[in-house]
């Protein structure tokens, strides 16, 4: 598992829950969300690429975008969700539960895959797959109670 996606995962469903509460229409939420994630992700290859001393600029600049690849990835199915509410003519409200449930879905298969990855035996993929799932339902309960 690809600890930067189930990283990304988490902080876009966190922007999703705090950028909705002002209701900036479905556009406007994802132009925020997916730039607010693009400057966490060049923050993130920053980091790597001086934390990596040990490299080339070159190597570690490789190994940076390679290891914060997750944080893009994990924009992937709640845009995707919120996109196809706005298509479909949903209200922010809806398209954004629809999106926190994607992120749930996401996280619950991360879990799942680094259990998988690690030959885990069936009980241990299940309870992997619901923990990780677990802080997404925690993002959904939060903005449950602020809203």
């Amino acid at each position: 598992m690809n600890a930067e996606a189930v990283y990304g995962t988490v902080l876009t469903a966190g922007l999703i829950s705090a950028f909705s509460l002002y209701n900036p229409g479905l556009p406007v939420l994802i132009a925020r969300i997916i730039g607010t994630v693009l400057v966490f992700w060049g923050a993130h290859v920053y980091a790597e690429i001086v934390g990596n001393r040990a490299m080339s600029w070159r190597e570690a600049v490789r190994e940076g975008l390679q290891r914060s690849a997750g944080l893009l990835w994990a924009l992937i199915v709640p845009v995707a969700c919120l996109t196809t509410g706005a298509l479909l003519g949903l209200s922010v409200d809806a398209a954004v539960d629809v999106s926190l449930w994607g992120g749930v879905v996401t996280l619950a298969i991360l879990g799942w895959w680094a259990a998988r990855q690690r030959n885990d035996p069936v009980l241990v993929k299940v309870v992997t797959a619901a923990a990780t799932a677990g802080m997404g339902l925690a993002l959904i309960a939060l903005k449950a109670l602020v809203h």
